[in-house]
């Protein structure tokens, strides 16, 4: 591993960001985040650093390449193209650990094929943090993404982030544009207020009012008590972040065996039924709740199935956190590749049993 780039290392802390006492339960310590050069790694970067610094987490960048060499145990150093891609790592950590000073960043080389390399090293973090883009159906079933691969078998929760559009990105304004307020000048009455680049327009300018700070919003997927280790992350979450979790389970009001001869819904009140299950649910979540009084959950039934449900709820959230059962080859299963295709949040998958 070659050194870390800025900052001293980060003492352990609570889920509320405050310094962790003898006795308390801390959060994620340490987060890996894979690098190849692409958009979407470069934003996954971005988001685990930032990850990092809101909770007071060291942050390694880990790019793997086919091989390494005896001479070159800490990454490439004598090939023209892979030194290229080297500096690249190092300067995608540099820039991290200049957005966040107070961060620890380290880089380091892995040799080998990349899922399966990512995967031995995730072993030894607490979150991974991997680009996602959509392979398209059959590339994800036949195991064509390294990121699904990783995340379905890494034994710690994988963050899938997706690159963000270009704009979201840009300045909002140009380098030389400055809204200036002057005192000297009052506005005349019924006098148009207008940005200044340095001409003098006679006219004061009025520095528009800062937004207000939206909460952030925090949707994960219930199933059933298989789905607590989820919430628990969501939670954890949200207690570092001054955000909301929405607990959302999709439902169908039609079972797939309703073909058969005689059947009757048990319940045709939509309404009645999705209330019905909320309830159950919320009671689920009780113990989950009181280990998180600081953060506001609410739980939801959402007619639609697993996939359309619960994505149609989460259509505006900030983050989308799933459960993941262990599946054979590492699948994942329709509703996280359903997730992977048409959601715009990054999304955590949450190991259980």
């Amino acid at each position: 591993m070659t050194g870390a780039s800025r900052g001293s290392r980060c003492s352990p802390r609570t889920a509320d960001g405050r310094p962790a006492r003898e006795g308390d339960v801390t959060t994620v310590q340490k987060i890996m985040s894979g690098y190849d050069g692409s958009p979407g790694a470069r934003a996954a970067v971005r988001w685990a650093g930032e990850e990092a610094a809101r909770r007071g987490a060291e942050l390694t960048v880990l790019r793997v390449w086919p091989w390494l060499g005896p001479s070159e145990p800490e990454g490439p150093s004598t090939d023209p193209v892979r030194r290229a891609e080297h500096e690249d790592l190092e300067a995608v950590a540099r820039e991290v650990a200049a957005a966040h000073p107070e961060l620890a960043v380290a880089v380091q080389a892995a040799a080998g094929p990349a899922a399966d390399a990512l995967v031995d090293a995730a072993e030894e973090y607490d979150l991974v943090v991997l680009g996602s883009q959509d392979p398209g159906v059959l590339a994800e079933w036949l195991g064509g993404s390294v990121a699904l691969a990783v995340a379905g078998r890494a034994g710690c929760p994988v963050a899938l982030v997706r690159e963000r559009p270009a704009e979201e990105d840009a300045p909002l304004a140009g380098p030389d544009a400055r809204l200036t307020a002057s005192a000297a000048r009052p506005v005349p009455e019924g006098a148009l207020l207008t940005a200044s680049t340095g001409a003098d327009t006679g006219l004061a300018v009025a520095a528009p009012a800062p937004p207000a700070a939206r909460q952030r919003e925090i949707v994960v997927g219930v199933a059933g008590e298989s789905s607590l280790p989820a919430v628990e992350f969501a939670l954890a979450e949200a207690a570092s972040s001054g955000g909301r979790v929405r607990a959302v389970h999709g439902w169908d009001m039609v079972p797939f065996w309703a073909g058969a001869p005689g059947w009757v819904p048990p319940d045709p009140d939509v309404d009645r039924q999705g209330a019905l299950i909320a309830a159950d649910l919320d009671r689920m979540l009780d113990t989950a709740r009181a280990a998180h009084p600081g953060v506001e959950l609410g739980v939801e039934a959402h007619l639609g199935g697993p996939a359309d449900g619960l994505l149609s709820a989460a259509e505006h959230a900030d983050l989308l956190v799933l459960g993941r059962h262990p599946r054979l080859l590492g699948h994942l299963g329709g509703l996280v590749h359903a997730a992977v295709r048409r959601g715009g949040a990054p999304l955590v998958l949450v190991p259980h049993d």
